[in-house]
């Protein structure tokens, strides 16, 4: 007998079970969603969280700002991490920065869009401006 994942890992459904966990479901319910990747070779190869977050709302019927929220601060939260997964002071600040004029553009683009400055622990770990 396959267990499901505690929180939606879109890939490890397509690839194991076939059938996504009932996101829509869950939300329409009042419950809380986070998302989440399982880059594992055996199961779930694909690690890439922008991609499976926009199949899994794609197939879900999400919008946009469910599932952004679904892979920050719900995420954290599932995570008990509660310093992190938003923009408040005091809070650390672990942030992805995307060239683009608008937000929606970062699913719409089925995770081909990359991160052009990545911020862990407040620092930045990736900027594809600066050379090595």
């Amino acid at each position: 007998m396959l267990l499901r994942p505690p929180c939606p890992v879109p890939h490890w459904d397509w690839v194991v079970i076939c059938n996504f966990t009932p996101a829509r479901k869950i939300l329409d319910a009042g419950g809380a969603l986070a998302i989440a990747s399982d880059h594992n070779p055996g199961s779930a190869p694909m690690g890439d969280l922008l991609t499976q977050a926009t199949i899994l709302g794609t197939f879900e019927k999400l919008t946009n700002a469910e599932v952004l929220a679904g892979i920050t601060f719900r995420a954290a939260a599932a995570l008990n991490l509660s310093d992190r997964g938003q923009l408040t002071k005091g809070f650390l600040a672990d942030l992805s920065i995307f060239h683009t004029h608008d937000h929606k553009e970062i699913l719409y683009n089925q995770g081909a869009f990359k991160p052009c400055v990545i911020w862990k622990n407040g620092e930045v770990v990736f900027d594809k401006h600066k050379r090595s």
